[in-house]
């Protein structure tokens, strides 16, 4: 099995599995600039590092019912 390197390059299907996210979601993640990518030609892509530096970084979501 392939190491993974931090810097590696994710498209947003990766992105979304990675985060386990939708697709509408991560965009209007993008869209709204709370997110860390950059487009590479016509394409969405994204720093597996810089992900999960942004998911240290977020507020712990409260659950429902807590």
């Amino acid at each position: 099995m392939p190491q993974q390197s931090k810097d590696e390059l994710l498209t947003v299907a990766e992105t979304c599995r990675y985060l386990k996210i939708a697709p509408r979601t991560l965009y209007r993640y993008i869209q709204t600039r709370r997110m860390p990518g950059f487009k590479l030609g016509k394409e969405w892509r994204f720093v597996r590092s810089d992900l999960e530096q942004w998911l240290r970084q977020r507020p712990t979501a409260r659950r429902r019912g807590s």
